[in-house]
C-alpha cells in the first residue's frame, strides 16, 4: 500500500480487496480468480491489476499451455512481488510458482548486451522458465 501512496494513488476498496486476494493466494491467480476472490467486477479487476503491474507490486506472466489442436494459448497469472526493488522472475512450468530474482551480475550482463549492440534501454525484464526445486524431475529421469 505504501507503493500506491508513494505513486499518488488512493487506496480504494477494489485495490485493497485485490491486494488481499493476491496476499492470501498460495499460487499465482488468473484475473478471473482474483476478481472472484476479491469480489470485484472484471473491468475493475483488470484495471487494478494493470496498475499494480505497472507499479511493480504484482507480476504478470503468461502461462503457456497447449490446447488440443496444438495452438498456443496464453493464460495470464498474477502474483504479488516480494521484492520492491528492480528484479526479474522465475516461473515454474508445473506449479506456476513465481520467484523474484535479484542479480547484480544479470544487470551487468544486460547493460553489456545493450552497450555492445548500441541500445539505449528504457526498461527490461527477464523471465526464466523451468521447474522449481519441488517440481524438478529427478536427476537421470526424463
Amino acid at each position: 500500500m505504501d507503493t500506491l501512496r508513494a505513486a499518488s494513488y488512493r487506496q480504494t476498496a477494489p485495490r485493497r480487496r485485490i491486494l488481499a486476494a493476491l496476499r492470501a493466494a498460495t499460487t499465482p491467480l488468473t484475473a478471473q480468480e482474483v476478481g472472484r476472490q476479491a469480489g470485484t467486477s472484471v473491468p475493475s479487476t483488470y484495471r487494478v491489476l494493470g496498475l499494480l503491474v505497472r507499479l511493480g507490486m504484482v507480476s504478470a506472466h503468461a502461462d503457456r499451455g497447449d490446447v488440443p489442436t496444438g495452438e498456443e494459448r496464453h493464460v495470464w497469472r498474477y502474483s504479488l512481488c516480494a521484492e520492491s526493488a528492480h528484479h526479474h522472475h522465475f516461473v515454474c512450468q508445473s506449479c506456476h510458482a513465481v520467484l523474484d530474482l535479484v542479480s547484480p551480475r544479470l544487470e551487468e550482463a544486460v547493460s553489456a548486451l545493450a552497450q555492445a549492440n548500441g541500445l539505449a534501454l528504457a526498461e527490461h525484464e527477464v523471465t526464466l522458465r523451468g521447474y522449481c526445486a519441488r517440481c524438478r524431475p529427478a536427476e537421470g529421469g526424463e
